[in-house]
Parts: structure tokens; C-alpha cells; sequence
């Protein structure tokens, strides 16, 4: 019976060893004052456990609390930094493994220098805590993550034309709009994807992004007509548009009665453009919730294969 036991403990110590550390993941959006936005996230994060068997935190990089009741749904968003610090918390004397799975079309500033910063500040004093980076959307899956959006952005205008009756519409590929030339290039990306999925369903496919920052320079790398400005220059009143709306997220711009729902109006009441539609958000999407959770299981299987097997640790 002693050698039994001792077989079974020397098996149980062997598959540990070959197993990851737990992960946690935090789910980062960009973050947004409306609480649609925020009841969204904690929706897509609760689906992403679901499908995945994962825990999945929902974050802010801006607007974001550190109330303790900022984890529901319905409290006060949670700020990336109270999030990372509750997990180093919560993991007490042992390491905190977290991957940040950002809920970010590209690699924005934001991504860029405030979450590394964030990360890095939490880091010097939770010493535990070891933090990775995801990819954003557009960069996932060695870059297949932009086919995706691409295809998901072509299926909301098709559904759009199917529902509305639409032949041959003018499509504009509408985001934000940011003087980051990195943000300019995968609107782009996507309108070029889109023109080509659609063929000659679509009459043409253009970028048209929200509005033009102020620190964006005409005519630079990364400036392109706005949606408004492409309205207003339609030689046909009367030809179909259809705005693919290209937001994760629905908060004062993309939500209802945003911004952009403001710019069409005003099209349709000066006649600028009469049978202008828009799709639902690019957030919605159920391809989007599919890549984020081939994003997870992606960087589970590489952590899985990176952790040493007993024999390569000396145990055998």
C-alpha cells in the first residue's frame, strides 16, 4: 500500500509540474464615462469565462474606480490599477500571474506608454506580480486578427443592406479618428479588407473616421476625410450609405444618440444624404467575442507549452 500511495504522489507531483501557474486575465477596454459601455465589458468578460473556463476581469485604462464594488456590473467601473493590485491581493504569498487581454482595436497610446506605465507602478510594490501583454485586436493571431475584424465589419453592412433593402450603397468605414498614424493605418486596413469581401455588393468602400484631433495635421500620414465631410460632398443625395461603425464600445460617441448618431442626422435634415445607415458596433459582434477567445486559449497553449516538463526541471 506504501509504494502505491508513494506511485501516486510521484504522478501528482509530476502532472503539477507540468502545468501552467493559474492565470488571471483582465479584459482592458479603453473605458468610457456612459454605463453601457462598462455593462458591456462585464457582459463580453463573463461570456469569455463561459467559453473558455478562464477568470476574466473586467478593466478600465481611463475612467476607471477603485471602489471595492467596481468588479460588478452594475457598480462603478474598475480601474486597471486596483485590478492588478486586487489580483497581486488575492494570490497572498504566491506569485500573481495576470495576462492583460486588451478589448483595443490597435495598439493606441494608450496601450503604448499608460498601461505599461500603470503595470510597471504596481509592479514595484507588488513584487509578485508578474503582468504580460496580450495583443490588441488587429495584431492578434500573427495579424489574422485584422481578417477578422474585417470580415465581421463586411457581415454588419450585409446585414444592414439585407434589413434596409440596400443595392450597391456607399460604404464608410467609421472609427473615432486620432492623429496616431498606427490607428489611421488599420481604419484603412479594414476598408481596403471590406472592399474586397463585399466585391460588387458595395458601390465603394472608403475610411470616414468620427472627428479630426486637433493635434492631427491636414493631409498627414494619418488624416483621411471625415464622415461628416463625406456626407456633405455626396453628388447624390439619394444613393444608400451605409457607416460601418467601427467602435468597440458604446459610450458618448458610438452609443445612442452619440456623436455619430448626431453627424447622420444632421446629414439626413440639410439633405446631404437621405438613406444613410448605420450598423451596430464592431464590439458586438459575435466574430469579435470568437477572436477574443481564440486570443485566450492562444496564450494559454503557449504558456502550457513554455512550462518545463518534470525531467527537464531534474525531476523525473
Amino acid at each position: 500500500a506504501a509504494h502505491v500511495l508513494a506511485a501516486a504522489l510521484l504522478g501528482l507531483t509530476a502532472a503539477s509540474a507540468t502545468q501552467p501557474p493559474q492565470t488571471r486575465h483582465v479584459l482592458l477596454a479603453h473605458g468610457s464615462k456612459q454605463s453601457p459601455a462598462w455593462a458591456q465589458l462585464c457582459h463580453l468578460a463573463s461570456r469569455l469565462e463561459s467559453d473558455t473556463g478562464a477568470r476574466v476581469q473586467p478593466a478600465y485604462i481611463f475612467f476607471g474606480s477603485n471602489s471595492e464594488t467596481s468588479s460588478a456590473e452594475d457598480g462603478p467601473p474598475l480601474a486597471l490599477e486596483h485590478a492588478l493590485r486586487a489580483l497581486a491581493s488575492a494570490a497572498g504569498e504566491e506569485p500573481a500571474y495576470v495576462r492583460v487581454l486588451p478589448f483595443v482595436l490597435t495598439q493606441s497610446r494608450a496601450l503604448r506608454t499608460e498601461v505599461p506605465r500603470v503595470c510597471a507602478e504596481v509592479a514595484r510594490t507588488c513584487p509578485g506580480l508578474d503582468v504580460r501583454m496580450g495583443p490588441c485586436l488587429s495584431d492578434a493571431l500573427d495579424g489574422a486578427g485584422l481578417d477578422v475584424l474585417a470580415e465581421a465589419t463586411a457581415m454588419q453592412v450585409t446585414d444592414v443592406m439585407r434589413k434596409e433593402g440596400l443595392q450597391r450603397p456607399l460604404v464608410y468605414i467609421c472609427d473615432h479618428g486620432s492623429a496616431d498614424h498606427v490607428v489611421a493605418r488599420v481604419r484603412r486596413s479594414i476598408s481596403a479588407r471590406v472592399e474586397v469581401i463585399l466585391g460588387d455588393a458595395a458601390r465603394a468602400v472608403a475610411p470616414a473616421p468620427m472627428e479630426r484631433p486637433s493635434s492631427l495635421v491636414q493631409g498627414s500620414e494619418a488624416d483621411d476625410p471625415l464622415l461628416e465631410e463625406r456626407l456633405a460632398d455626396l453628388a447624390d443625395t439619394t444613393v444608400p450609405v451605409v457607416v460601418a461603425m467601427c467602435f468597440l464600445s458604446p459610450g458618448r460617441h458610438a452609443g445612442a444618440g452619440g456623436d455619430v448618431a448626431q453627424i447622420l442626422d444632421a446629414a439626413r435634415a440639410e439633405g446631404h444624404a437621405s438613406r444613410v445607415h448605420a450598423t451596430k458596433l464592431l464590439g458586438d459582434a459575435e466574430l469579435v467575442r470568437s477572436l477574443l477567445v481564440d486570443i485566450l486559449r492562444a496564450a494559454s497553449d503557449a504558456e502550457l507549452a513554455a512550462t518545463p516538463s518534470p525531467t527537464a526541471t531534474g525531476r523525473t
